[in-house]
């Protein structure tokens, strides 16, 4: 066998002679113990990375704990003490550390002690908390003599350890045990006690004249629960109609209080007033609606009994009258619907207005339950609004409806889509035809022909004035747009030729202005057309005897659909659909075409700013041309074997829109006023005579008894110049004058 190496045989005595950590702790702990007139051993505490089985072997030599250490308990710790601590503080640290490392000291019933996890603590057999020594986890049993356990046991559970503690009721042994460390268990201990004191609990006879006690005993036990009356207990004695409470001196008075309240005769209990309110701004439907929205009930249509039969039955009611059938109880429930009898509608399609007085069928129902009930009815003729129920639910409903029942704030809404278009179009060619005639027939040989633009070409030109048809020709050639002008050379013996030349220059311009304008509330959507319905053929049937076509009508015009809404900084927010649109002339009526332009859109804008919605410019050319080869490209000569083709086309096409918030009569004045003088002063410059324009503004509100000319802002809406509107100073020019939008 070698012998081993010098160095190795020196390591190894070195590792015999040095002690471990835990050990090299005791023995300098022993060599500082304090030899005065305390006898008690004292230790220094420097502990560095090391680890946590070496501390608890250390530990356990000092203060003579025989440990029996889990698998689990793993790591490393650092630990240093200020002074000098006794066997007994050391383990009562030793314990403490465990505890921040989340492990656990569990005494046994043989002295020796098994750390383990800390959340596994819960499963190992705890000592009681009166029996528990040092910072490990214990069980105790909280005694209840008034809380209920389950109450105790909800105020605790929030402040156990959540991965040692637990808190578990027993209600039917008045039982809380609790599992937490030693500490924070005898905390506990004392909230409970502190909690669980006696209090002065009293009882109370409370007689009944009205009510009944078997029933008010229910109605006042719950309420008192939801309210937290604490151990208030309220219990009926039917033989004498009283209430039998026990429980603190508060919880009796508040309990005094509501049967006092609740002991009422059943005629100041029903007591019901009638209430009629007319409303100025709202309409009485919607205000229904709102109020069926705070106590989530909804109205029902009454059927077609007229509005004062309803308000009849309601007053009834009032009167502790009452109906079977048809009373009052049927217009409980049921969903808002209106009223189908009216006008109709019209036969050009558009919706018919409602007439108040021909909407036979009233709304009415009740708004929330019981004694607090509020029945209502729709009188629709006056706009009013009929209530019957308990005072103070008027009162409230009244207040309510005081608040909805104001003026809202009107709009004013002004377009213009301007659109300018330019079209420019040449179109120059000669088109051949050379024939045979000496046969039989007529037989072309050759020729050179085009027909576009829906112009006839020569061949068929030709072939008519050789069929000497002379009503096609005539229809041929009354399609010739342009100069045209013709040469040839007919022969019955030889070869005829024939030449057409065709030119044509088009210049179009077309300038559209609309100005279409709306006023209405605010958050009120409106909508304006002016246009036409034209038919459009849809489908057809020749199948049978009496052959029809399907015609649907569809609205061709310009169109304005909106709805403003006002915020609190006046700005105006506005949903808008806009559209124009038309026919288009170049198409044949079988084939109708229809130019649309359309936006839809959600603006924001100032009072009074102008906002550009959007719009088009563009740009469009072609050129086209046609020869024969070869022919075509012999200068000069050439151009007589051509045809060519050149278009441009441009369009500016945009749309703005104006907005103004009318908040008074004086606003609405003033834009009336405005756009009155302004219609006026269109028909004398058209020609009209004096009697027959409008009347003057002064002359047409003094004759109804207005007075909108001295209203605050009316002097600005006067012309600046007789017969011309304000805005002709900003657009001197009437073809360039932008509508009203102009400031």
């Amino acid at each position: 066998m070698r012998p081993l190496p010098y160095r190795l045989v020196v390591t190894l005595l070195l590792a015999l002679l040095l002690p471990t950590p835990a050990l090299a702790l005791a023995q300098s702990q022993t060599q500082t113990q304090t030899p005065a007139d305390d006898t008690t051993p004292r230790y220094d505490v420097d502990f560095q990375q090391t680890s946590l089985r070496e501390f608890i072997d250390s530990v356990g030599r000092i203060t003579g704990h025989a440990f029996i250490v889990d698998p689990r308990v793993q790591g490393n710790i650092s630990l240093t003490s200020q002074r000098r601590l006794s066997a007994d503080e050391l383990y009562r640290l030793f314990q403490n550390e465990l505890q921040i490392n989340g492990y656990a000291t569990v005494p046994l019933a043989d002295g020796q002690v098994r750390i383990v996890p800390a959340q596994a603590s819960r499963t190992q057999p705890l000592p009681l908390g009166d029996n528990a020594q040092g910072a490990n986890v214990a069980t105790s049993v909280i005694a209840t003599r008034n809380l209920d356990a389950a109450t105790l046991a909800g105020v605790l559970q929030p402040l156990v350890d959540s991965q040692v503690g637990t808190v578990t009721p027993w209600p039917e042994s008045h039982l809380v045990v609790v599992t937490d460390w030693r500490d924070n268990l005898r905390r506990l201990t004392q909230l409970a006690e502190r909690l669980d004191r006696q209090r002065d609990l009293q009882a109370a006879v409370l007689p009944l004249e009205h009510a009944s006690a078997d029933e008010l005993a229910g109605t006042l036990d719950t309420l008192m629960q939801r309210e937290g009356g604490g151990q208030v207990k309220v219990v009926a004695n039917p033989r004498a109609n009283a209430l039998v409470a026990y429980g603190d001196p508060a919880g009796l008075a508040r309990v005094r209080q509501l049967a006092a309240s609740l002991d009422k005769p059943q005629a100041e209990a029903q007591q019901r007033n009638t209430r009629v309110i007319y409303l100025d701004n709202v309409s009485a439907e919607s205000v229904v609606s709102v109020l069926g929205g705070l106590t989530g009930d909804r109205a029902q249509n009454a059927g077609s009994a007229n509005p004062q039969s309803q308000v009849q039955q309601l007053l009834q009611r009032a009167g502790g009258g009452g109906g079977t059938g048809g009373g009052y109880s049927a217009l409980q429930g049921g969903s808002l619907t209106s009223a189908s009898s009216g006008m109709g509608s019209s036969g050009s399609g558009l919706p018919a207005l409602p007439d108040a007085t021909s909407r036979n069928a009233a709304l009415a129902g009740t708004l929330g339950s019981g004694d607090d009930a509020v029945g209502f009815a729709v009188h629709p003729s006056t706009n009013a609004l009929v209530l019957i129920g308990p005072p103070a639910r008027l009162d409230a409903y009244a207040s309510i409806i005081k608040k909805l029942d104001i003026r809202r704030a009107q709009v004013a809404v002004e377009a213009i889509i301007a659109e300018i278009t330019e079209s420019r179009a040449k179109r120059l060619g000669v088109q051949w035809l050379f024939g045979d005639l000496s046969g039989s027939g007529t037989v072309p040989v050759g020729g050179f022909n085009y027909a576009a633009d829906g112009q006839p070409g020569i061949n068929a030109i030709a072939g008519a004035a050789a069929r000497n048809d002379t009503s096609q020709l005539a229809q041929l050639l009354g399609s010739i747009t342009g100069v045209s002008a013709g040469v040839g050379r007919v022969s019955d013996s030889g070869v005829s030729f024939a030449a057409l030349l065709g030119a044509l220059q088009s210049d179009s311009e077309t300038n559209l202005l609309s100005t279409p304008s709306l006023t209405t509330l605010d958050n009120a959507q409106a909508y304006i057309l002016v246009g036409q319905e034209v038919p459009f053929v849809t489908g057809s049937t020749t199948f049978n005897e009496n052959p029809y076509q399907i015609i649907q009508r569809e609205d061709i015009g310009v169109s304005l659909r909106i709805r403003p809404s006002i915020s609190s900084d006046n700005t105006i927010r506005m949903d808008i659909v806009q559209e124009v649109s038309s026919i288009d002339p170049n198409v044949q009526a079988s084939d109708v075409v229809t130019n649309k332009r359309e936006i839809e859109t959600s603006v924001i804008t100032r009072d009074g700013g102008i906002v550009v919605l959007g719009g088009l410019i563009s740009n469009a050319g072609n050129s086209s041309s046609a020869q024969v080869p070869l022919l075509g490209d012999i200068p000069l000569i050439g151009k007589l074997f051509q045809y060519n083709r050149d278009e441009q086309e441009k369009r500016n096409l945009m749309v703005f829109i104006r907005a103004r918030v009318l908040r008074d009569a004086a606003q609405m004045d003033s834009t009336t006023a405005d756009k009155y003088r302004y219609m006026r002063a269109q028909q004398l410059l058209a020609g009209f005579d004096d009697d027959q324009a409008l009347a003057p503004w002064e002359a047409a509100t003094t004759s109804a008894g207005g007075t909108a000319a001295s209203a605050p802002g009316m002097a600005s809406a006067a012309p600046s110049t007789p017969g011309q509107p304000r805005w002709s100073t900003f657009f001197p020019d009437q073809r360039s004058r932008l509508g009203s939008l102009a400031p």
